[in-house]
């Protein structure tokens, strides 16, 4: 189906480019959509050879753990890439057009986007690194500095504002504009680290990694648009140029997401993750919205601070924390089962294949033992128990056992019992759909309270 689709779409999308050839954000439009196009027929085609070269994971999440051709974000992150370059000659069309009277082709504009596509094609290549040799923590939150540097070098030569505007309830001790200095590019850097490694951390089941960008992009879009006619042409440039970068992301994401989202075929490994959140850090910096996109990512902040105990050994972090699978499962099974029990009647399960049900499979907090965690690590999970934000697991003597694995998706089955791995993933969407109509509000309703 999806390949006379693309046969009949794609002349179509091709006499459109030739019409529009003069409008950069309509060719824009065109080549995103073939490059969704074209994405969405070759990762079907690829992945018998991504399983042939040991690219391939088991779905721990199914019932007969089938296997699955994993990386395939390299493959929307390629045509991206390809889609992007094409794009460049359009952009700059018209300053050499002989149509019009000649102007002084914008270098600067052109380095701008130039280092923004060589920080996306870094970051693409150290992802599918991290997805081959399965890369320590360490060197990930090191790679996206890395990666970044060509945008931190663009801004700093071609714009350098280093002020930042102060809250009014802090103009009368720090007065209106603060210079950060070299702190600001500390920040930025630090932005594209954060950005980078949130939606990795927060994924797990079918469909959450692309979902959620998807959702941040169409945000982004949204906002974009609400300036490509603005009195002032610095504003307008630079919500389009956030558009030109993020229209091809969304096209290549929603064909990724037809076969991520479950029931998965295909898995869309950490070089998505990555090339993700370096788009959403490039078109914050280069676009000077990063505070806007920091409100865009309140859930993902949300499930760093959550899990800031385990990623920092403060309790102890298991190598994988997704939710698990579980049949027949009651409504208080999660938390009577002994972790040990649970994991062992799970692999048993495993191996026997599934049971003959009519009973859905359910997904379950997962649980870690809290042997060996740290006095402050207990302190944090009574505060989060006084919170609502933890289940744990208690010995007869009232000590701590377990308690479920700190991740907002672990965190919304213990609030909403027996969600299967779909209703899950669209919960979170949920969360972000919600959260972006939160964000507007205070970015475009709110903020004269803060800034004026």
């Amino acid at each position: 189906m999806y390949k006379r689709v693309s046969l009949v779409a794609s002349p179509v999308l091709l006499a459109s480019l030739w019409q529009l050839r003069h409008e950069p954000l309509a060719v824009c439009s065109c080549i995103s959509i073939l490059a969704g196009l074209a994405t969405w027929c070759i990762i079907p085609a690829t992945t018998h050879t991504f399983k042939r070269v040991g690219l391939a994971g088991r779905d721990m999440s199914k019932p007969l753990r089938p296997e699955l051709a994993e990386s395939m974000g390299m493959v929307a992150a390629a045509i991206y890439l390809v889609a992007t370059f094409l794009f460049i000659p359009v952009q700059f069309h018209s300053y050499w057009s002989t149509a019009q009277s000649p102007r002084v082709f914008p270098y600067a504009r052109l380095g701008e986007y130039l280092s923004a596509l060589l920080s996306l094609q870094s970051m693409v290549f150290l992802g599918f690194a991290d997805d081959v040799f399965n890369l320590r923590w360490r060197f990930k939150l090191v790679l996206p500095i890395i990666a970044s540097v060509p945008v931190l070098i663009v801004y700093y030569v071609g714009y350098g504002v280093t002020q930042v505007v102060v809250p009014v309830f802090l103009r009368p001790w720090l007065g209106t504009c603060v210079d950060l200095g070299v702190l600001y590019y500390v920040y930025i850097g630090l932005m594209s680290v954060f950005c980078t490694n949130a939606i990795n951390i927060l994924a797990g089941i079918n469909g959450v990694e692309v979902g959620q960008s998807l959702v941040i992009a169409v945000s982004i879009v949204l906002k974009d648009l609400a300036y490509v006619n603005s009195s002032n042409p610095e504003t307008e440039y630079r919500h389009l140029f956030s558009l030109y970068l993020l229209l091809p992301f969304i096209a290549v994401s929603c064909a990724l997401y037809y076969w991520n989202k479950y029931p998965a075929r295909v898995f869309v490994g950490d070089t998505y993750c990555y090339f993700a959140g370096m788009t959403f850090a490039v078109c914050g910096i280069l676009g000077h919205f990063s505070k806007t996109l920091l409100l865009l990512f309140a859930p993902q902040m949300f499930n760093f601070v959550y899990s800031a105990p385990q990623i920092f050994g403060l309790v102890p972090c298991p190598r994988h924390r997704l939710p698990q699978m579980v049949q027949n499962a009651g409504p208080h099974q999660a938390r009577r089962m002994n972790l040990h029990r649970q994991v062992s009647t799970a692999m048993r399960s495993f191996s026997k294949g599934p049971r003959r049900t009519n009973n859905a499979v359910c997904m379950v907090a997962s649980r870690t033992l809290l042997d060996g965690t740290t006095q402050l690590g207990l302190r944090i999970i009574r505060m989060y128990e006084c919170l609502g934000l933890v289940d744990i697991d208690r010995n007869e003597d009232g000590t701590m056992h377990s308690v479920n694995n700190l991740t907002l998706l672990n965190l919304v089955l213990i609030r909403c019992p027996h969600l299967t791995e779909s209703q899950l993933n669209h919960r979170i969407l949920l969360i972000q759909l919600l959260n972006s109509c939160l964000a507007f509000i205070i970015r475009f309703q709110l903020s004269h309270l803060f800034y004026f």
